[in-house]
């Protein structure tokens, strides 16, 4: 097997040893070892379907652009190789938007990353066409629509099915949401539901940092981000035996009644006697 050692001797498609290979420390997706592993499994069985894009830097040092998990994947369960073409990215820029469209079009975002991913590319864009973002002098400013932002990748557009509403929704919710809660929400079933993100991001930073504090910690018996508002609004702080109960009463209102008729039969002496104290009987 031949292994391209620079852009000159490399084909359209070309492996390389995945140890020459630099990886960005800052990518517009956080490496998933659950998901890498897996792939990594897959590719083992089935091959590697899609080839990484890889960048040659002046020093001839080539550089991940795109593929980070089924880098990571063959690394695990390869042949510490891996293969590649050649990005067509001219610059860093070009470079980050060509990784951020390729993780668009997977279906494995979450609601999180999406939003992250289409802040990424509204920032990337501007900078690459700055005649488009607001504030530029003399009046030639336009909010790029989904149409103008795409226009450089309309099959990608049309395979995530994005409109221009959709992607001002998700770039502010990315825009609105503190440091704090993109860190807190990394990895949680919060990071998978819009509606919740949404409703979290118009909230202050201090106030995001309370709601994610109650709807993540296991002791509370707080079901999303309206219920935990509605708490913080009450400003009715609960003992550790209320929450107790609270939760209990969830869970036994929930009950079907065949359960609900093992539970009573279990308890019914002591459920006889509170009826008797109330006078029911």
């Amino acid at each position: 097997m031949h292994i391209a050692t620079s852009r000159e001797e490399a084909s359209s498609e070309f492996h390389l040893p995945i140890a020459d290979i630099d990886i960005p420390a800052h990518r517009a997706r956080d490496l998933d070892p659950i998901w890498a592993d897996a792939l990594g499994r897959i590719m083992a069985k089935q091959g590697q379907t899609n080839a990484v894009t890889i960048r040659f830097l002046l020093t001839g040092r080539p550089v991940l652009v795109t593929g980070l998990h089924r880098i990571e994947g063959l690394r695990l369960h390869g042949d510490g190789t891996v293969r590649c073409r050649i990005s067509t990215a001219k610059n860093d820029d070009e470079a980050r938007l060509e990784e951020v469209m390729e993780n668009l079009g997977r279906a494995e975002l979450n609601a999180l990353d999406r939003c992250r991913h289409l802040h990424e590319l509204k920032q990337v864009y501007e900078r690459l066409h700055p005649e488009t973002k607001a504030g530029v002098a003399g009046g030639r400013a336009r909010q790029g629509t989904a149409t103008e932002i795409f226009s450089f990748a309309v099959d990608t557009a049309e395979k995530i099915g994005l409109s221009d509403r959709a992607i001002r929704i998700a770039v502010k919710i990315w825009t609105d949401l503190s440091l704090y809660s993109r860190a807190k929400l990394a990895g949680t079933e919060l990071a998978k539901k819009q509606s919740e993100l949404r409703l979290l991001s118009a909230q202050s930073p201090t106030v995001q940092e309370k709601i994610l504090d109650l709807v993540l910690d296991p002791a509370q018996d707080i079901d999303g981000v309206q219920e935990a508002i509605d708490y913080l609004l009450a400003k009715v702080p609960m003992s550790p035996a209320e929450r107790k109960f609270a939760a209990f009463s969830k869970r036994f209102v929930e009950l079907e009644d065949t359960d609900l008729d093992r539970l009573i039969l279990q308890a019914e002496d002591r459920v006889i006697a509170s009826l008797k104290r109330r006078g029911r009987i």
